[in-house]
């Protein structure tokens, strides 16, 4: 059974008396986080996404997760004030379009919905691989992170499909369930980004653009170097770091 201890961090058991609110800050800034992160991505992308066509109530949980999702990630991952500003206004402005998009589940806005998700999930990619690599000894967290990171990609690259299909209508050929709505095709180019970036290609969705086909090619590319080089990296060096300790 998980400890408060884990599940809180050293630093957030230190003083009771400290606010709510600067305890959950204390949490997210630290390695432990990444490993909440992973959870928080997998359960949003594996267990939400494949049952958000049940009914509105789970489209509208999903949404909330969502949000949350990054909003933690990029105002608490970050130690710095003028950072969490921007981001602040940032995540206000991408959640406010996403919602409306959702409420009204119209094309009209899915371009600036895309796009804005893109940038949120780029930057809170960079501000975690910013916390894997930086100094110290490699932990499971660390290396959980890494694989977070791998996700987080998988995500950017599914809101730039949709991006493109949306700037260039018939960049992607898909199935007529796929195109009934606006959700329904944000669901496909993420099944289809993590397809493409596994390199599985089951070829139920398909690039028909140059553009999309290039994209494509970058995401299969990265799909093979990101776990080759980092993460083999880092479980080399935790491995190492054990043996070290052992000796």
């Amino acid at each position: 059974m998980l400890s408060l201890r884990w599940l809180c961090g050293e630093r957030y058991l230190q003083s009771e008396k400290e606010p709510m609110f600067k305890k959950i800050m204390n949490f997210w800034s630290e390695e432990r986080s990444l490993t909440t992160l992973l959870v928080l991505l997998a359960i949003n992308m594996f267990v939400l996404e494949p049952v958000i066509r049940e009914g509105a109530k789970v489209a509208f949980l999903r949404g909330v997760f969502s949000s949350l999702l990054r909003l933690a990630g990029l105002l608490t991952m970050t130690r710095h004030k003028t950072l969490k500003i921007v981001f602040a206004v940032f995540v206000t402005l991408t959640m406010m379009v996403h919602w409306t998009r959702i409420a009204l589940d119209t094309r009209a806005l899915m371009g600036w919905d895309a796009f804005l998700l893109l940038l949120s999930m780029l930057a809170l990619m960079v501000i975690v691989l910013a916390q894997v690599n930086q100094k110290g000894p490699v932990t499971g967290h660390r290396v959980r992170g890494a694989v977070a990171g791998y996700l987080l990609l998988g995500m950017s690259c599914a809101y730039a499909y949709s991006l493109i299909d949306t700037l260039i209508p018939g960049s992607f050929q898909m199935s007529a369930a796929d195109l009934q709505s606006s959700q329904t095709r944000s669901d496909a180019f993420n099944y289809f980004s993590i397809v493409t970036l596994t390199t599985l290609g089951y070829g139920d969705i398909t690039a028909a653009h140059p553009v999309a086909r290039s994209v494509v090619m970058m995401e299969a590319l990265l799909g093979q170097l990101y776990p080759a080089i980092l993460i083999a990296r880092l479980v080399t060096l935790q491995m190492e770091a054990r043996k070290n300790k052992a000796a």
